[in-house]
C-alpha cells in the first residue's frame, strides 16, 4: 500500500465514509478507488484533488499523489519481470481442494464433476491471464456487501450453505496469497463472512458452533488493524448473547470493555454497544439506566454518518436500529404508548419484504402491551405474528421474543383460553434447525 492509499484509508475511517459513499462524492468508480486505496493504482492530479476535498484532508492527500504515482510505476516494473506470481503447488492444492470438498459434502453441499471441471478450468484461465489478487479482492468485498442484503431475506439453512462455500473459496485464495500488502484487506473480508456465519448459526439454534466463528471473526478483525470492525463484531456478538440469556453482568462488562477500546470515537459499533447496554439494563428492570444508555445510542448514531446507511443491509447501522432499541426498552418498562411509537418508526424505515425484523418488532410490541396490563391484545398480536411467520424464518431471535411475550403474562391470566391457545402455538412451532 502506498502512503497515499494508507492515508486515504485512515481518513475514510475517521470520516465514516464507505467506498461507495466516497465514489458518489467524487463521481468515480468504487472499484477504481479501491485500487488506489490498496496501492495498485495512482490517482491523477484531478482525482487526488477531489479525494482531498471529499475527505477534508487539507491538501495532505494532494501532496502525497506524486509519490504514489512513482511507487505504482516501480511496482508495475517488478510485476512485468515476474509474470506468473502466486502459482500454487498443484499437488498440495489438489489435496486441500479434496479436503474442503469433503467438508462441504458433510454439510449437504455437493458439486458435480462437471462443475468441478469448470471451476478448475476457470482457475487456470485466471492464472494464465495474470488476474490480480486485487481484482479478486474487489469482487469479494462486493460479495460481503450483497450478503448484507440477503441475510434477512434468505432462510438461515440456505444462507449457511452459501456462506460455507464462499468461506472455502476465500480460504483457498488467501492460502495462495502472495501480496502481503493486501493481507489486512483479506482479513476484513474473512471477518465479515465469519461474522455472518456466526449470526446464521445463532439463528439456527447452534450457539456452540457459532462461538468458533465468532472467534474467527474477532481474530480476523484484529488482524485487519481496523478497530471499528473489531468493535462491530463485538457488538453483534453481544446482541446475540442477550437472546441466549447470557448473564447480564458478563454482557455489561464486555460492552464496557469494548467501549473503552473504542476511545469514544463515534462509529456504528459503538452505537451498537450502547444499544446492548440499554437492552440489558431493561431486562434487569433498571429503567433509568436503560433510558440513559438509549440516549447515548441515539447521540452516537446522530454523530455517525448514517445518511448513507441502508436499513436493508445488516452491514449498516441505520436509524431503525435505534428505534428497535427504544422499542425494547419501552416494552420492558411497560410503556405501551412509547413502544407503539418506536415500533411504528422502525417499521416505517425497514423494507416491507424483511421477513424477520418486522416480526421481531411486532413481538416486542406485543410484549409491551402485556407488561402494560393489556394481556388480551398483547397475546392476540403475538399469536397472529408468530403463526404468520414462515417456519424457515422462525429463528432463535423470533422464538425467543415470542417466548418472552408468554413469560410476561401474569400468573392469574395464564389459564385464559387466549393465553392457552398462544402457548399451544409456541409448543407446536417448529424451531429453525440445520437441515
Amino acid at each position: 500500500m502506498t502512503e497515499f492509499g494508507s492515508k486515504m484509508r485512515v481518513l475514510m475511517i475517521e470520516r465514516e465514509l464507505s467506498l461507495r459513499g466516497l465514489a458518489a462524492a467524487v463521481h468515480f468508480d468504487a472499484g477504481h478507488l479501491s485500487k488506489i486505496r490498496s496501492g495498485f493504482r495512482a490517482p491523477s492530479p484531478d482525482l487526488a484533488r477531489l479525494l482531498d476535498e471529499a475527505l477534508e484532508a487539507d491538501g495532505e492527500l494532494a501532496a502525497l499523489a506524486p509519490a504514489a504515482r512513482t511507487c505504482t510505476r516501480e511496482r508495475r516494473s517488478v510485476e512485468r519481470a515476474s509474470p506468473h506470481p502466486g502459482v500454487p503447488n498443484e499437488e498440495d492444492d489438489d489435496m486441500e481442494r479434496r479436503r474442503l470438498l469433503q467438508a462441504l459434502a458433510a454439510l449437504g453441499i455437493t458439486t458435480t464433476p462437471a462443475m468441478e471441471a469448470l471451476q478448475h478450468i476457470h482457475g487456470g484461465v485466471d492464472r494464465a491471464l495474470g488476474r490480480s489478487e486485487e481484482s479478486q479482492l474487489d469482487e469479494w468485498e462486493e460479495t460481503v456487501a450483497e450478503y448484507g442484503y440477503s441475510y434477512t431475506l434468505l432462510p438461515p439453512q440456505q444462507l449457511m450453505r452459501d456462506l460455507a462455500v464462499d468461506l472455502v473459496a476465500v480460504q483457498q485464495i488467501t492460502a495462495r496469497r502472495t501480496d502481503d500488502r493486501l493481507s489486512k484487506d483479506w482479513s476484513r473480508v474473512t471477518s465479515a463472512l465469519s461474522l455472518l456465519m456466526a449470526k446464521t448459526l445463532c439463528n439456527l439454534g447452534e450457539p456452540r458452533l457459532a462461538r468458533q466463528w465468532w472467534t474467527t471473526a474477532h481474530h480476523a478483525a484484529d488482524a485487519s488493524g481496523d478497530i471499528h470492525l473489531s468493535i462491530w463484531v463485538t457488538q453483534n456478538r453481544l446482541i446475540r448473547e442477550i437472546y441466549e440469556d447470557r448473564p447480564a453482568g458478563v454482557l455489561l462488562r464486555k460492552a464496557d470493555e469494548a467501549i473503552s477500546r473504542s476511545s469514544g470515537t463515534p462509529c456504528p459499533g459503538l452505537a451498537g454497544l450502547h444499544s446492548v447496554r440499554a437492552q440489558v439494563y431493561a431486562l434487569q428492570g433498571r429503567d433509568a439506566e436503560a433510558a440513559a444508555a438509549l440516549r447515548s445510542c441515539e447521540e452516537i448514531t446522530q454523530r455517525t454518518n448514517t445518511s448513507t446507511a441502508d436499513p436493508s443491509s445488516v452491514n449498516d447501522w441505520a436509524e431503525d436500529r435505534v428505534h428497535y432499541t427504544a422499542a425494547w426498552v419501552h416494552a420492558y418498562a411497560g410503556d405501551r404508548e412509547l413502544v407503539d411509537k418506536s415500533v411504528d418508526k422502525a417499521l416505517a424505515i425497514l423494507p416491507a419484504d424483511d421477513p424477520r425484523t418486522r416480526s421481531q418488532l411486532s413481538l416486542l410490541n406485543a410484549s409491551g402491551h402485556v407488561r402494560a396490563g393489556d394481556v388480551t391484545e398483547g397475546v392476540r398480536l403475538a399469536q397472529a405474528v408468530y403463526e404468520a411467520q414462515p417456519v424457515e424464518h422462525r429463528t432463535t431471535l423470533v422464538n425467543s421474543l415470542a417466548r418472552k411475550v408468554a413469560d410476561a403474562v401474569p400468573a392469574e391470566s395464564r389459564r385464559s383460553p387466549k393465553v392457552a391457545g398462544y402457548l399451544e402455538s409456541l409448543d407446536a412451532g417448529t424451531p429453525v434447525r440445520r437441515a
